[in-house]
C-alpha cells in the first residue's frame, strides 16, 4: 500500500507541475508580447533637431530687433555715462583737495560720505539699466521665438515626428543622421 501511496502522490505532482507551466508559459508569453510592442512602439517613433540658435541668427526680424535694442541701450547709456564722468571729476578734484590739504577734516569726511552715496546710487542705477536692457532685449525676441516655435510645430506635425531636439544645447544630442536635420525646412517656412 505505500507503493501505491506514492503512485498517486506522483501523479497529483504531475498536473500540478503542468499547471505551473502553463502558468509560466504564459507570463513569459505575455512578457515577450510586451517587449516586442515596446520594440514596435520605439521603431515607430520618429525623431529630429534643429539648431536654434541658427534659426534666431538667420531670422529676418533679428536685424531690426539689434537695431531697436541698440538705440534704447544708447538711449538709457548716454545719460548713464554723462553722470559717471561728472562723478569720477567730482571725486578726482576731491582727493586733489585732500591731497593738498585745502579742506578740514570734517569738510573731507562729509564730501567723502557724499561722493561714496552717489557712488552707490550709480552702481544702483547701473543694475536697473542694465535689467531694462534685458527686458527689453527679451521682448524683441519674444515676436521672433514665438514664430519660430510655431514653424517647428508644424514642421513636427507635418513630418509626424515624434520629438525634435535642439543642437544649439552643447550635449544634449550625441548622436543623429543629417537626413533628419530640420533647421533648413525650418528656415525656408520662415524667409517665405
Amino acid at each position: 500500500m505505500p507503493l501505491r501511496d506514492l503512485k498517486e502522490i506522483q501523479y497529483c505532482r504531475i498536473p500540478v507541475f503542468n499547471i505551473y507551466l502553463n502558468m509560466k508559459n504564459r507570463s513569459i508569453l505575455l512578457f515577450l508580447t510586451i517587449l516586442l510592442t515596446s520594440v514596435q512602439a520605439l521603431q515607430a517613433q520618429k525623431f529630429g533637431y534643429i539648431n536654434s540658435a541658427e534659426l534666431i541668427q538667420i531670422h529676418p526680424k533679428v536685424a531690426t530687433a539689434n537695431a531697436d535694442l541698440e538705440t534704447f541701450r544708447k538711449s538709457v547709456m548716454d545719460p548713464f555715462e554723462a553722470k559717471t564722468k561728472a562723478f569720477q571729476s567730482k571725486a578726482t578734484f576731491f582727493m586733489e583737495e585732500v591731497n593738498a590739504g585745502t579742506l578740514s577734516k570734517v569738510t573731507a569726511q562729509t564730501r567723502q560720505e557724499e561722493l561714496q552715496k552717489e557712488q552707490q546710487d550709480l552702481q544702483t542705477e547701473q543694475q536697473q539699466i542694465e535689467f531694462s536692457i534685458m527686458q527689453k532685449r527679451e521682448a524683441l525676441l519674444q515676436p521672433i521665438l514665438t514664430e519660430i516655435d510655431s514653424v517647428i510645430q508644424v514642421i513636427g506635425k507635418e513630418g509626424k515626428y515624434t520629438m525634435i531636439f535642439d543642437t544649439s544645447v552643447q550635449g544634449a544630442l550625441l548622436y543623429t543622421q543629417e537626413s533628419d536635420d530640420l533647421t533648413e525646412a525650418v528656415t525656408a517656412k520662415i524667409k517665405g
